[in-house]
């Protein structure tokens, strides 16, 4: 059985297209045109910028992430060697947990002294007593640069609720989200169980975002009308036709009352739009419904590989077909109660974490597990470089993707030196290729920087304003 395709990339209807000729027409035709339209100007829009944020649990082991760390204390980040603070990053100063993205060095930034301050305090130099466990606080601040509020979901460390704000990638979607089909999607793979620990997106205060664990869910949201006849189908085709090719007589009759030169920068504006349809009509194949992910028990541990490549592929149609331009995705929960037999790991990844320093077994087990994570990272980006867009960029230049932790520290659940990767072009915003070393500075600066490199200059505080003291520096172009 043949199942029908939807493309998303390139949905027009004859209609909406002709509405536009008349405008078009005077516009075109009046004396103010050279001076204030884009036509006559070969290169295409620039592309749009995208935002995914991953969140995989339980810390890292620090000599195997931080450059340069290699052979010094395996937990603690301030036993690495003394580098400067603002030192590039190549593949040979990359740890075992990173060096599967070795061959993006020159598209990453690896940031070390960037604390959760927001989980243990409303106010920088002080400390504050707030709700819930270790392992409860850090997803609820990790994206929000907030707290959790008072609640009776029970944990250790004390009950506590979901988290008291809106978080980054809500704000971002709000602002550039409103002309996508979701203005942002939610994935998660066994990311399940106690609440708060299963949730970093929140639309605001104790409304979290759930991620939706499932494949075959995702695809229905994404393809809900994707069931359609051969004969919708062969009208949707028909209506996908060149804007150009309904408007031919339009444009001849415009051709007709301009100048040479106008004539000639027009028709040097049509070669673009055309040679950007043709880019549209090539990629058409990767923009269609795949075929639906087969029925599988999402909350079987020995799923956790196939769930979590399924959810990558689905967020990879999202964001290279424009259905979405922000995506969230968590690696389990913030316990992360998860076996990887599939990185070598047959022992639970929470119990795995609170092994003492001396335990080098364990550690090394760890080790496995964060690079296990590291490879799907280096997958997402392979995709993304290997998307072209229309103005002929490689999608992985227009996007930032942010892959953060809940805790620095496993054995002490430790909210200091939180394992922070900023990856892809950012649309040429931040200056990457880069290890940034800080004293200690609040992650809600990141946030705000976040902000700014998806367009939101406006953005100068994030979260909790006693603990933000504007966008970290130094990572700019």
């Amino acid at each position: 059985m043949t199942e029908s395709r939807v493309d998303y990339r390139t949905r027009l209807s004859r209609r909406r297209l002709l509405s536009g000729i008349g405008a078009l027409t005077a516009s075109l035709s009046s004396p103010v045109w050279r001076a204030s339209t884009a036509f006559g100007q070969a290169a295409p829009a620039r592309a749009a910028r995208h935002l995914i944020i991953l969140f995989s649990a339980n810390g890292t082991i620090a000599s195997e992430f931080f450059p340069g760390c290699s052979g010094a204390n395996a937990r603690s980040p301030n036993s690495c060697p003394t580098t400067a603070p603002d030192t590039p990053l190549t593949p040979t100063s990359l740890g075992r947990i990173l060096q599967p993205l070795s061959m993006y060095t020159s598209q990453m930034m690896v940031l070390s002294g960037v604390d959760m301050i927001s989980t243990v305090s409303n106010m920088l130099g002080t400390m504050t007593m707030k709700p819930g466990g270790p392992h409860m606080k850090g997803p609820g601040a990790m994206i929000t640069g907030g707290s959790l509020l008072p609640g009776s979901f029970t944990g250790a460390g004390g009950p506590a609720g979901w988290a008291d704000r809106i978080s980054v990638d809500q704000t971002v979607a709000q602002r550039i989200g409103k002309t996508t089909a979701f203005p942002s999607l939610e994935f998660g793979v066994r990311a399940i169980g106690q609440e708060p620990l299963r949730v970093i997106s929140y639309a605001g205060p104790n409304t979290p975002n759930l991620p939706i664990q499932d494949p075959q869910q995702m695809y229905t949201k994404m393809f809900a009308n994707r069931n359609l006849t051969p004969m919708q189908l062969s009208q949707l085709l028909t209506e996908r036709k060149s804007v150009l090719d309904f408007l031919q007589s339009d444009i001849g009759l415009l051709q007709s009352r301009l100048s040479a030169t106008d004539k000639t920068r027009l028709q040097t504006h049509l070669d673009g739009i055309r040679a950007i349809e043709a880019q549209l009509t090539n990629s058409a194949a990767s923009c269609t419904a795949p075929i639906a992910p087969a029925k599988m028990d999402v909350s079987n541990i020995a799923n956790f590989a196939t769930v979590a490549q399924s959810q990558m592929d689905l967020m990879l149609l999202a964001q290279t077909c424009g259905m979405t331009r922000v995506t969230t995705f968590m690696f389990a929960n913030a316990d992360s109660w998860q076996f990887f037999p599939f990185a070598g790991v047959n022992e639970e990844h929470h119990g795995l974490s609170h092994c003492s320093d001396g335990d080098s077994v364990s550690i090394e087990k760890l080790i496995k597990i964060n690079i296990w994570h590291s490879q799907q990272v280096a997958y997402l980006l392979g995709k993304l470089a290997a998307t072209i867009e229309p103005d002929g960029s490689k999608m992985l230049d227009n996007t930032l993707l942010l892959w953060g932790n809940e805790l620095g520290v496993g054995n002490t659940h430790d909210y200091k030196n939180i394992p922070w990767l900023l990856a892809g072009g950012a649309g040429g915003y931040f200056k990457m290729g880069r290890y940034l070393q800080f004293p200690n500075v609040p992650h809600n600066n990141l946030l705000v920087s976040v902000c700014n490199a998806m367009g939101l200059s406006d953005v100068t505080t994030f979260g909790i304003p006693g603990v933000c003291t504007g966008p970290l520096p130094g990572l700019t172009a």
